[in-house]
């Protein structure tokens, strides 16, 4: 592992310093995602139920007692929308509200599955039986270091260790 390089499974709230940085990095890093469009205060409980479920995980990457990146995984993709049924109008208020007219295309194609329409049925098969690696993001300055690929190397140690996975899936549509 690289020196320096901490990964932590976050299972309990999140410290102020914590949730501003999720907040800061998704927009920054990941200003595609359904989360980067959400309200302040929707992000918070989103990220407060995920923190308490089962079967979704957050992970920080720290380096030099700096924290620099984070990582969303569930047991199943499945679990992404269904853990936070109690937010979905909420969040579609919040979207429509702030015309993130994108982010509601993006969740009608996921809750449809539209986005896995030409893939083989037993590539679904998999993808919906198996778990997700959902996002992740390292700050850009400490990209292009190899800390992105220990990172995710020691979630998998974590992961196989602690949950027993065999198959991890991701989508991108980032090169």
């Amino acid at each position: 592992m690289l020196k320096g390089l901490s990964v932590k499974e976050i299972k309990s709230s999140l410290n102020p310093d914590s949730y501003f940085f999720l907040k800061n990095i998704l927009k920054d890093e990941n200003p595609d995602s359904i989360l980067a469009s959400l309200s302040k205060d929707l992000l918070k409980k989103y990220f407060e139920i995920l923190i308490r479920s089962e079967n979704i995980f957050l992970y920080f990457c720290e380096y030099k007692n700096e924290t620099i990146g984070y990582a969303i995984i569930s047991k199943k993709p499945s679990f992404l929308i269904t853990e936070f049924k109690i937010l979905k109008y909420l969040i579609l208020i919040d979207l429509i509200s702030s015309f993130r007219f994108k982010a509601i295309m993006n969740i009608l194609l996921s809750i449809c599955k539209i986005d896995l329409l030409l893939i083989s049925k037993d590539k679904k098969n998999i993808i919906d039986d198996n778990s997700n690696l959902n996002l992740l993001a390292i700050k850009k300055n400490y990209q292009s270091q190899g800390i992105g690929n220990e990172f995710v190397l020691e979630i998998l140690k974590n992961i196989k260790k602690n949950y027993n996975f065999k198959v991890i899936t991701l989508e991108t549509h980032s090169k």
